[in-house]
C-alpha cells in the first residue's frame, strides 16, 4: 500500500523533498507540480494531501471501522485480504477540456454511489504522463445486516464485483452516468479480450500476462506517437511558458473587468433604487391628482350655484349699463363731428377697432361669459323699449355668429 501510494502521490514526495525516479517513462517529472492529491478526513471531507502517510491513515480509519463491525482481516501471505483496490479512471482530453471545472467531482460522486461514499478514500489526479487520468483509492468494505437483524461489515472486493467482466460491466454504468450529466463519451466498453489479458493477484494488483491481438496491432504506432508527443512537448516547453505568462495578464485583465463589472453593478443597483423611489413619487402625485380631480368637480358643482346667484348681479349690472346709454350716445355724436372736422372716417375707424376687439373676446369667451350674453340679450328682448339697452354697436344674440357686430 506504501509503494503503491508513493506512486500515485508522487507530487507530494517531491513537494516535501522525497522524490524518488519511477520507472514509468511516460512521466515527465516537469508537469508532476501540476498533480493532484486528496484524502478523506475523519468528518467526511476531502482535503488536499500534505504527507502521503495521510492517504494510508484514511484508508486505516475505514478499515478499523470494518473491523469494529465484525469484518475479518487475514494477512497471513497467501489469499490476503484485499483491503485497497486502486480504481483507474481516465476520459480523453477533448472530454476533460469541455468540463475542466467538474469531470474529477463528478467522477468522484459517481464512483462513491457506485462502490459506497465512505469506501472512496482517497484518489490522485495525474497530469504529468500522457493523458490526464485519476487514481482512485476504494476500500471494499461491504455493510449488511446479519439473520439476526444485526449490522456487520465485511472487507472483500468480490463483494462489488466478482471478475474482470463484470468490473467492465460497472465501467459502462459509470459512463452511463457521465452522459447523463452531458458527458460525450463512448458507452461501449473495449473488448472482454482485452481485459482478459492479464489478472489481479491477491493483493488486488493487476498483472498483465499479454497482449490482445488489437493492443499488439496498435502497439508500435502508439509508442512512436507517444515518442514523437514528448519530443513535442518538450520543444513547446518554452511555448508553454510564453502562454502561462499571457494567461496571467488575461487573468490580471478579468479580474480588473470584474472589478468594474462589479462597480457597474452597484451603480445600477443605486439607479434601480433611484427608479423604485421615483416611481413611489409618481403613485403619490397620481393620488394627489385623483383628490384634486375631486376637488374640481366640486368646485364646479359650486361654480353652478355661483352662476345661478351671478344671474341676478347681471340685471344690476344691466341697469348700470343703460344708465350710460346718453353718454354713449354722445360718444358716438362726438366721433360723427370729428370725422366731420377731420375729413377723415374716424367712428368707422373705431367701428373696425371694435369688431376686432369684439372678434377676439369671442374667441375667449368662456362658456360662462356666453351663458351671461345670451341671458342679457334675452333680457333685452324682453325688456320695454324706453328700457332696452343702448351699445356703441348692437350686439343683437343673432349677429354674435358675425362677431357679435351690427353697424
Amino acid at each position: 500500500m506504501y509503494g503503491y501510494f508513493r506512486h500515485i502521490d508522487r507530487k507530494t514526495d517531491k513537494k516535501n523533498g522525497k522524490e524518488v525516479n519511477h520507472s514509468n517513462e511516460n512521466i515527465n517529472p516537469d508537469f508532476t507540480m501540476q498533480n493532484e492529491s486528496f484524502y478523506k478526513d475523519e468528518k467526511g471531507n476531502w482535503v488536499k494531501t500534505s504527507r502521503s502517510s495521510e492517504m494510508v491513515q484514511s484508508v486505516n480509519r475505514r478499515i478499523d471501522y470494518a473491523k469494529e463491525n465484525g469484518a475479518r482481516i487475514y494477512d497471513g501471505g497467501k489469499n490476503d485480504t484485499t483491503i485497497v483496490r486502486p480504481l483507474l479512471i481516465q476520459l480523453d482530453e477533448e472530454t476533460i477540456l469541455q468540463h475542466e471545472d467538474t469531470w474529477i467531482q463528478d467522477t468522484i460522486e459517481e464512483l462513491e454511489n457506485m462502490f459506497g461514499k465512505e469506501n472512496i478514500v482517497g484518489f490522485c489526479v495525474h497530469r504529468d504522463e500522457t493523458s490526464s487520468h485519476i487514481h482512485v483509492v476504494f476500500t471494499p468494505v461491504y455493510e449488511y445486516t446479519d439473520k439476526n437483524g444485526n449490522y456487520k461489515c465485511s472487507v472483500s472486493q468480490t463483494k462489488f464485483f466478482k471478475s474482470p467482466k463484470e468490473l467492465a460491466g460497472m465501467h459502462k454504468k459509470l459512463r452511463v452516468a457521465l452522459q447523463e450529466k452531458g458527458y460525450d463519451i463512448e458507452q461501449e466498453n473495449k473488448a472482454i479480450d482485452e481485459q482478459l489479458a492479464g489478472y489481479t493477484d491477491s493483493n488486488g494488483v493487476w498483472h498483465q500476462q499479454g497482449l490482445t491481438p488489437e493492443q499488439l496491432k496498435q502497439l508500435t504506432d502508439r509508442d512512436t506517437q507517444l515518442r514523437i508527443g514528448e519530443i513535442e512537448m518538450r520543444l513547446k516547453k518554452d511555448e508553454i511558458a510564453r502562454l502561462e505568462e499571457a494567461m496571467k495578464s488575461v487573468q490580471a485583465k478579468a479580474k480588473q473587468n470584474q472589478e468594474q463589472l462589479a462597480k457597474e453593478r452597484e451603480s445600477l443597483d443605486n439607479e434601480k433604487e433611484n427608479l423604485e423611489k421615483e416611481k413611489m413619487t409618481v403613485q403619490s402625485q397620481m393620488e394627489t391628482l385623483i383628490n384634486e380631480k375631486v376637488a374640481i368637480e366640486q368646485m364646479k358643482k359650486e361654480s353652478e350655484e355661483m352662476m345661478n346667484k351671478a344671474y341676478d348681479t347681471a340685471s344690476i349690472c344691466t341697469q348700470i349699463l343703460n344708465d350710460e346709454k346718453n353718454l354713449n350716445g354722445k360718444f358716438l355724436e362726438f366721433l360723427d363731428k370729428e370725422s366731420e372736422r377731420t375729413k377723415k372716417p374716424i367712428r368707422q375707424a373705431v367701428e373696425s377697432l371694435y369688431r376686432r376687439f369684439q372678434k377676439e373676446r369671442k374667441a375667449n369667451l368662456s362658456s360662462w361669459n356666453m351663458e351671461m350674453l345670451r341671458l342679457r340679450e334675452e333680457r333685452k328682448k324682453n325688456a320695454k323699449p324706453e328700457s332696452s339697452d343702448f351699445n356703441i354697436i348692437d350686439t343683437d344674440l343673432q349677429e354674435i355668429s358675425d362677431y357679435g357686430l351690427n353697424v
